[in-house]
């Protein structure tokens, strides 16, 4: 049995201010550090077999921050969706600039592509791909995973088993964390979201 926790990174400074980041690198707020030292109080007592992070500044952080004792492995293949020429701007200059491209991606248009970044099938690909790597190398014990909400989105598809595109999109707090076990060939998702050692320290921020 394989247990992974998946934790998304803290407020970035990027996030604070509506900021779309894609794979721009970015670091934390004031706020994330300390919801990224909250996750580490929230996961102390758990043993990790490995700690793989996206290798983007704002994960990198959370990681060594939530899991101190541990190493994380930087994994290109944890970055958030590439939302090509959407990137560093506000959501309000999007939809100003970009109209027709925003609609279509609210759409959950499967074959669309943000002008110079990836489809929804791309990053389902990348996070699929990574998953079965993970089982590959990791047959029991548990890992901890860091990396952005656009990405645990498509860990949360391939665990359930889900191909259609969502009606709504579900919440991932920064620097919530979620729990997978896979047992017998199978994925289960045993927790979603959890944020009760954010008590005080939750604020609405970006999501890409």
């Amino acid at each position: 049995m394989l247990e992974v926790i998946v934790a998304r990174h803290g407020q970035s400074q990027a996030n604070h201010r509506n900021i779309i980041q894609g794979q721009t690198s970015t670091p934390l707020s004031e706020l994330g550090l300390r919801q990224a030292r909250a996750l580490g109080g929230a996961l102390a007592g758990l043993t990790f077999a490995a700690v793989y992070s996206s290798d983007l500044e704002r994960a990198m952080q959370t990681a060594q921050l939530a899991a101190p004792d541990c190493t994380p492995i930087p994994t290109v293949e944890l970055r958030e969706w590439h939302l090509g020429v959407f990137q560093g701007l506000t959501y309000d200059e999007v939809k100003e600039k970009y109209p027709q491209e925003w609609q279509a991606f609210r759409d959950l248009r499967s074959d669309f592509r943000v002008p110079g970044g990836e489809s929804d099938q791309d990053i389902y690909q990348r996070a699929k791909s990574f998953l079965a790597y993970l089982v590959e190398k990791h047959t029991s014990g548990r890992v901890l995973l860091v990396s952005h909400g656009g990405l645990i989105r498509k860990l949360l598809k391939i665990a359930l088993d889900i191909q259609a595109p969502w009606p709504v999109s579900p919440s991932i707090t920064n620097a919530s964390y979620s729990q997978f076990t896979f047992l017998e060939g199978h994925w289960r998702l045993d927790s979603w979201n959890c944020t009760a050692h954010l008590k005080g320290l939750l604020e609405n921020t970006g999501v890409f």
